[in-house]
């Protein structure tokens, strides 16, 4: 059976966005919000490992209305234990294609820029770091950190690591996401399929 032109304008319209989603809204993180642990709102613990992550020997900080809210959900993660600490994560890439990061920042309130450094690295090398004072701050001041990198191989390690001074004061992270960027071919289809509708929405008003 033929489907009448307004159908398949939905049709195509649909499986444009279907391309679109399916390519770009997907997380490759797992725990990117570190939701995974229980912890009992205003309390704060160290933990020596951590659901999707590799964590280093000094351990990672899981807060919970402690110091500052975290920008999603209930807990944010500390780095700066005892001691300067790290996370890792490694997943799944493909050769060639881009994928984008983010993650959200916010220095310690009352703590100053020297001891608030987050340093992310991308299999090994630096991409960025997170910096702020949070001295005369109240609270978390979520900053939004991005960057894209295009995959070498068959996976690809996330790394934040505590860069600032030693002394177990330091930035927090929180919904850290990494996400495949659609290639160009995928919006040339969702293109097409738009000015198609609006060509077939053209001729019926006619």
């Amino acid at each position: 059976m033929t489907k009448s032109p307004l159908r398949l304008a939905f049709a195509v319209l649909a499986a444009c966005a279907s391309i679109g989603s399916a390519s770009a809204a997907t997380n490759l993180i797992t725990n990117g919000s570190f939701e995974s642990v229980s912890q009992r709102a205003g309390t704060w613990s160290i933990y020596s490992s951590l659901a999707g992550w590799q964590v280093d020997t000094n351990g990672v900080e899981v807060r919970n209305n402690v110091y500052g809210e975290a920008f999603d959900g209930a807990n944010f993660v500390e780095l700066d234990t005892k001691k300067n600490s790290a996370i890792a994560q490694t997943f799944a890439t493909v050769a060639g294609q881009s994928y984008s990061v983010s993650f959200y920042y916010s220095p310690r309130m009352q703590v100053p820029l020297n001891s608030n450094d987050i340093i992310v690295s991308l299999n090994g090398a630096t991409q960025l770091t997170a910096t702020g004072s949070g001295q005369h701050q109240s609270g978390n001041v979520w900053k939004e950190y991005s960057f894209d990198f295009i995959a070498t191989g068959a996976s690809s390690t996330l790394k934040f690591a505590a860069g600032g001074v030693s002394n177990s004061f330091g930035g927090s992270l929180d919904k850290v996401s990494v996400s495949a960027v659609p290639e160009p071919a995928s919006w040339a289809t969702m293109l097409v399929g738009l000015v198609g509708l609006g060509a077939i929405t053209r001729r019926r008003l006619r």
